[in-house]
């Protein structure tokens, strides 16, 4: 959804992110394995932040 809303492709993102064959990108991808880090680059790259949280009913977040 990150690379829709930004207006780029994976091929692109995935050029953007240093991988240097986008197949490698794909297979990550498919698989939704990624790092803090990888996410935090994914949003930095698509324009966004990333954020990671515990919301709880009460409001508190850790």
């Amino acid at each position: 959804m990150a690379c829709a809303y930004a207006g780029i492709s994976k091929a692109e993102l995935s050029r953007k992110l240093g991988y240097k064959k986008p197949q490698s990108f794909q297979t990550r991808y498919n698989t939704g394995k990624f790092t803090q880090e990888e996410l935090t680059e994914i949003a930095k790259a698509t324009g966004g932040e990333y954020i990671s949280v515990f919301k709880y009913p009460d409001g508190t977040e850790i």
